[in-house]
């Protein structure tokens, strides 16, 4: 059984919320934060801590190919698995699923993003071995939710709603309700109550369990894909594979696939082809993708202020100010902002508005400043 749990680690992102740091060229993933190591490398030991090698499978982008492979050379080159065209993670995790399906009927997969920083790592092997066993053992996708230590208003959060049960010491409780990046007021709110949890981006589940769900009318747009996936042509029609993955919509797993099996209701008396539930998790876990967590980890002074590299500061409080190449940045009199120099770009945001550089990204993008992104 156990040997067909199989670890999905996703590293096809661009970052785009911790711009100017991490670029389409230079993701995230690839960045040595607080370590020798890249977020990537990170991530992989961590599944090592659970997984053998031969079931830990990448997934990444065609022009991130060369750099996974760069950092990864333990990896076996068949366990690097490229989507057929830059996709969101909806369509990337279904991808994935059906290969590592096809290659290996019956596998529970579990989803890592490779940009986390997470410790310590026997008490994550605890949760996600809890979680990949229900899973197996239920018609269910398991999500691992984290108890939030602040109100962050750039993450998803899970409502949770009663335990059902639990496994191996760990609470496995019904999914209410998600809730999209919330105002700051919203967030204090959820801390509040106790019963909202971060969307951590991983998840495990059963594939043919999934598939079943994605059988339903609800999830028309991905029949195609499970079409040529039943008939084994992933691998030997890729041509076709791209067609096809070119013409999938480029939605988050969470609002292509968990949202909608959420709300899916199956036809009077029959059982739901597929549970969804969350495991609540208490390891310390960063989503390194938004400043607000470098700010976080990152040692300060006795004003709460945090200066990396080149910076100094006069009468600043609450400032993150960052600048490891040529450039000295300096701050005076500001207050909960954040300041990077990164190569030929600047950022210079409140902590409260960093749920807005994605946007800015766009911005830049259909103002023609591409090259920066």
């Amino acid at each position: 059984m156990k040997n067909n749990f199989q670890a999905l680690i996703l590293a096809g992102g661009i970052g785009t919320r911790l711009w100017p740091k991490s670029r389409r060229h230079r993701p995230k993933q690839f960045l040595k934060i607080q370590s020798e190591v890249s977020l990537l490398v990170r991530t992989i030991e961590r599944a090592e801590a659970i997984f053998p090698p031969e079931n830990i499978w990448i997934l990444c982008k065609p022009y991130h190919l060369q750099e996974v492979s760069s950092q990864l050379p333990d990896i076996p080159s068949g366990n690097i698995l490229v989507e057929p065209s830059p996709k969101g993670t909806g369509a990337a995790i279904i991808y994935g699923a059906l290969l590592i399906e096809e290659m290996r009927p019956g596998s529970t997969v579990t989803v890592f993003p490779s940009d986390h920083i997470i410790k310590p790592v026997a008490e994550f092997k605890k949760s996600i071995e809890a979680g990949m066993e229900w899973a197996f053992r239920h018609a269910s996708v398991v999500i691992f939710g984290i108890r939030p230590s602040r109100p962050e208003t750039s993450y998803g959060y899970i409502e949770a709603g009663r335990t059902v049960d639990q496994c191996k010491g760990h609470k496995c409780m019904e999914v209410t309700a998600f809730h999209e990046k919330p105002d700051r007021r919203t967030a204090l709110a959820y801390i509040g109550s106790k019963r909202y949890l971060w969307n951590s981006g991983m998840v495990s589940f059963h594939v043919p369990e999934l598939r079943n769900a994605l059988d339903l009318n609800a999830f028309s747009i991905w029949h195609p894909l499970l079409k040529l996936a039943a008939a084994k042509d992933f691998l030997a029609e890729q041509r076709q594979t791209r067609k096809l993955y070119s013409t999938l919509p480029e939605d988050a797993f969470d609002t292509a696939v968990l949202e909608k099996i959420a709300c899916c209701h199956p036809p009077h008396g029959s059982a739901p082809p597929v549970k969804l539930v969350v495991f609540p998790c208490s390891f310390d876990w960063h989503d390194m993708g938004v400043w607000e967590s470098y700010y976080e980890l990152a040692p300060k002074d006795e004003n709460g202020n945090a200066l990396v590299g080149k910076a100094v500061e006069l009468d600043c409080r609450g400032v993150l100010m960052l600048s490891e190449g040529p450039n000295l940045v300096t701050a005076i009199g500001v207050s909960d902002m954040v300041i990077v120099s990164e190569g030929d770009a600047i950022l210079i945001c409140p902590r409260a508005q960093l749920d807005r550089v994605r946007d800015l990204v766009e911005e830049l993008r259909e103002k023609g400043y591409e090259k920066f992104t």
